[in-house]
């Protein structure tokens, strides 16, 4: 057997920004693109399940725990190659804004405070303020069943929030992105900015997976709910998630250990007791609520593992 590097029997919640998870009866840590695929052969061969996961945010993780080989990726290189920025996906996305921003390249500095890995972000399609991560990949390196390849920007199948890494058993190894030169001091003063108001949101210490529930794009909101919002509140041509939940009274609403903020409607917070289950009720009982009142089921931007 290769020599990895290998956790038995670790709980999960360790590893999530949610503090929710059950034991892994074994967690391969790849620290670097290589490492990544030489555990995805390994396992590959063997025909064995696996999961995957990088930072631990944006994920509930099961209270039972899981039985199967769990990847935890971390770790890798930025760099920039022919007025292009290749990232791996280990990366942590924090790591990957602060690049840019040190090298005057635009593009990135909106997501200034988002959590995760590179990679979880691709998959996720992670954004903010109207902009999301797809909007400035060329091309992404992935394994698939032993081999490695590219696929183009087109190929990725990026929308609000999702990709095909969503859909298929891609797994991402590398992006490549665009390098725009700007000016730096403007950046550096749009990303302070949102770094503030993102912790006014995210408080220090805080047991969460980010926020919960996906906005809904005007492009797929019915007549019926477009005339019983209040049109101010469409931001980026997206309705907020928070918005809707705060109207059918979801703010302090407890289910266990898991409360949704009393300062945000689309935000779950362990008190450090919560379990998955706690999760999945509470998801429902605002689900429905907001279904009855609009018609419309809000879907999740957190994954269920």
């Amino acid at each position: 057997m290769p020599l990895f590097k290998i956790s038995r029997n670790q709980f999960l919640a360790v590893y999530s920004t949610f503090s929710i998870g059950g034991k892994a009866k074994s967690i391969y840590h790849a620290e670097n693109r290589q490492e990544l695929i030489g555990i995805l052969d390994f396992l590959h061969k063997k025909r064995s399940r696996f999961g995957i996961f990088a930072c631990g945010s944006n994920i509930v993780f099961p209270d039972k725990g899981v039985t199967y080989p769990m990847i935890q990726v971390t770790g890798g290189k930025i760099r920039v190659h022919k007025s292009k920025v290749l990232a791996d996906a280990g990366v942590r996305l924090s790591d990957l804004v602060d690049f840019y921003l040190n090298k005057n390249l635009a593009g990135l500095e909106k997501f200034s405070g988002i959590p995760g890995s590179v990679g979880g972000a691709v998959v996720g399609n992670a954004g903010a303020y109207g902009e999301s991560i797809g909007d400035y990949i060329i091309k992404v390196e992935v394994w698939q069943n032993g081999q490695v390849k590219f696929l183009e920007r087109q190929m990725c199948k990026f929308s609000y929030r999702h990709s095909i890494f969503k859909e298929k058993p891609f797994i991402v190894l590398r992006v490549e992105l665009k390098a725009v030169s700007a000016e730096g001091m403007k950046l550096k003063k749009i990303s302070a900015e949102i770094i503030r108001l993102r912790e006014l949101k995210y408080k220090s210490g805080l047991k969460c997976p980010g926020s919960f529930f996906k906005n809904i794009p005007i492009a797929d909101a019915s007549d019926s709910l477009l005339s019983k919002i209040n049109q101010n509140v469409i931001k980026g041509g997206k309705i907020p998630a928070g918005y809707l939940l705060e109207s059918v009274g979801a703010k302090g609403v407890r289910v266990g250990g898991i409360k949704v903020a009393d300062y945000h409607g689309n935000l779950f917070i362990n008190d450090g007791q919560g379990t998955f289950a706690d999760v999945k009720k509470l998801a429902k009982i605002l689900k429905e609520r907001v279904k009855r009142k609009y018609g419309i089921t809000l879907e999740e931007e957190i994954r269920y593992f």
